[in-house]
């Protein structure tokens, strides 16, 4: 579980992703469909399974523990199969009698089943479930490396292979799949095991599950449940393999060093206003974590700041506190972080490597909350500047909310909820009061987190009457965003879409969730127009730009690589504000229009027009009757 609730970045991941390596085993990123194309129908005499369209709808479930959720990751694997087997009965259930239609849950649902299939030594039977996710995918790289690790790891068990048969079987299979579809996606997975340390597995679940577990006196909520599953097989089964699996994901980078790169289709779309252009300035708010207003041009108000608690903040950038003295080092683990994930060998990729490394079970807690802290410090400031890039009319106003880094989640209200919805209208009024013509959003929630943040503290009641409380608070929240939007007719808002790679519809997330005239949600792809691995999708989300390793910079001015649809949708916000500065008199619902009229559907594997409709600045530009 995250504590940063509001906001989504790839660095607000970089510890998760460090200490839980989950991607390498059995994510597997999907596209919407309904259980009946994968689970099979109800049968005769059976029940008409209840569609669900929402994740609201599902039920919720709890169980008891008998031991503290850290100490399962080094007890007799005996001691996991009640649990193991409570797990994968409901689950089993929840298939039969549910028509789920969303497909990121039920890829959860297989993978789970899949650890599970583990967890009882069937090792038989995993391909079955990880071939039944494979059949939801239609991002090119998930089709080809959706459950290979997990499937060659199960093999291994089954057929009683030692790590070397392991790495030259990673690297066969891997090394015959199409690398301009997978390039990313091994890149990232060697950078992901190849970082992969159960130290900081144990020390996370200390930090937090544990501590959620005696908050709610051993019972604990599904997630939970399924976590420890999942995190001890990934420790049974990865750490034994790590240095073959890593060995054999570099062979095929390898082999494929001097391949061409994918032709970079996004940068001829772009274009730059020029200094002397006759031309209007723009302000541009940056609804976010906190800028480096110092790097920018601003408006004669400066922006507005709330703490995590919903109170009044003179700090427009996120103040680093006690870890002031250790920014460099901060940022240099952050850069490190997104190179390891190119599998790029860096000075900064090194010390990254070395210092998870190192790091003990005691040490985990400060960790992720020094990666969360540099990651809010860092994210606002570099979306900033990809909404400014290239347009000298551009100027910045924060809008900047102090999210916090702890890795302890707050406890949710009513007072609090209606605070949160309280400082939504005041800051959209402080948009429109400094004249914003454009506002990006690169940050997203639903529902879900506040379910989790009143498990983690025991507050609600049952798991069902924590989820209607859960859903009651987000909607006072909810309710006020989308309230303050449609009063601000004269501002276009762009928002991000999440990176889960599920739908935003099914999870309610706001904003990517919300529909008004004068919001647009946009979606990631890279350089190449291929939608991102981790790119969340559904109805809302319209419109996709780059977001795969985009240069910005980061406060103090260094310029430094980030990806996730918090860099797409500053790129779709810099497309609206350049229309504005050479033509002031386009209206949001006029801006949202040229947009969408310019951008161009891509075409799938298949032929067939795909999900993706990627941003053309120079189209809609021309589309305005603006010449460039």
């Amino acid at each position: 579980m995250t504590t940063s609730t509001h906001l989504f970045s790839p660095l607000t991941a970089v510890a998760s992703a460090a200490l839980l390596c989950a991607a390498s085993l059995t994510a597997v990123p999907a596209l919407a469909q309904t259980a009946a194309a994968v689970g099979g129908l109800a049968t005769a005499g059976q029940a008409e399974r209840k569609v669900i369209r929402s994740a609201d709808q599902l039920p919720r479930r709890s169980y008891t523990l008998a031991q503290l959720p850290s100490a399962y990751l080094s007890a007799p694997l005996a001691d996991l199969k009640s649990l193991g087997a409570q797990l994968e009965a409901d689950i089993q259930a929840d298939l039969a009698a549910y028509d789920i239609q969303d497909s990121a849950t039920l890829r959860e649902a297989y993978g789970a089943l899949a650890s599970l299939a583990q967890l009882r030594g069937d090792w038989a039977a995993v391909p079955a479930w990880t071939a039944k996710a494979r059949v939801l995918q239609d991002k090119p790289a998930g089709k080809l490396t959706s459950g290979v690790l997990t499937d060659l790891l199960s093999q291994q068990q089954l057929e009683k292979r030692d790590a070397a048969w392991l790495g030259t079987e990673v690297a066969r299979r891997y090394g015959a799949m199409n690398w301009a579809e997978v390039q990313d996606t091994v890149k990232a997975s060697r950078g992901g095991v190849e970082t992969f340390n159960p130290e900081l597995m144990v020390g996370s679940f200390k930090a937090q599950l544990d501590v959620m577990a005696q908050n709610g006196k051993m019972v604990v909520p599904v997630q939970l449940a399924q976590a420890i599953v999942a995190t001890r097989m990934q420790m049974e089964l990865l750490g034994p393999n790590k240095a073959a699996i890593v060995a054999g994901l570099q062979q095929v980078l390898d082999a494929n060093s001097k391949t061409v790169a994918k032709a970079d289709i996004w940068t001829p779309r772009t274009f730059s206003i020029p200094a002397d252009a006759k031309a209007t300035p723009v302000l541009i708010g940056v609804w976010d974590s906190g800028v480096d207003l110092s790097l920018f041009k601003t408006g004669a108000a400066k922006g507005l700041a709330f703490t995590d608690d919903g109170q009044p903040s003179k700090d427009l950038l996120r103040p680093l506190g006690e870890a002031e003295p250790r920014w460099p080092q901060l940022r240099s683990l952050i850069k490190g972080a997104m190179d390891q994930r190119a599998a790029l060998d860096t000075p900064d990729s090194r010390q990254f490597r070395a210092t998870l490394g190192s790091l003990k079970a005691d040490q985990a807690k400060g960790f992720s909350e020094d990666m969360a802290l540099t990651g809010m410090y860092v994210h606002g400031t570099h979306v900033a500047g990809i909404a400014v890039d290239g347009n000298p009319f551009a100027r910045v106003y924060a809008g900047t909310m102090l999210w916090s880094h702890k890795t302890e989640p707050a406890k949710p209200s009513e007072a609090r909820s209606r605070q949160t919805a309280a400082n939504y209208a005041t800051l959209v009024q402080g948009f429109k009061s400094a004249g914003v013509r454009v506002v990006n959003m690169s940050w997203r929630y639903g529902p879900s987190a506040y379910e989790m943040m009143m498990a983690f503290h025991n507050l609600g009641g049952t798991p069902e009457q924590r989820k209607a409380e859960a859903l009651r608070l987000f909607k006072i929240e909810r309710d006020a965003l989308n309230a303050a939007i449609a009063g601000a007719p004269e501002i276009l808002f762009v928002a991000g879409s999440g990176n889960e790679d599920n739908s935003a519809d099914f999870q309610e997330y706001i904003p990517a969730g919300l529909e008004l005239p004068n919001l647009i949600t946009a979606g990631a792809v890279d350089r190449s127009g291929s939608e991102t691995s981790f790119s969340t999708f559904g109805k809302t989300v319209v419109v996709h730009a780059n977001g795969f390793e985009v240069e910005a910079p980061i406060p103090g001015g260094a310029q430094m690589k980030l990806s996730g649809t918090s860099m797409a949708s500053p790129q779709v916000a810099n497309l609206a504000a350049k229309l504005i500065a050479l033509k002031p008199e386009l209206k949001p619902v006029e801006l949202k229009a040229l947009i969408l009229q310019g951008a161009e559907r891509m075409t799938g594997a298949d032929g067939k027009p795909g999900r993706v409709n990627l941003v053309n600045p120079r189209k809609s530009a021309e589309l305005a009757g603006i010449k460039l």
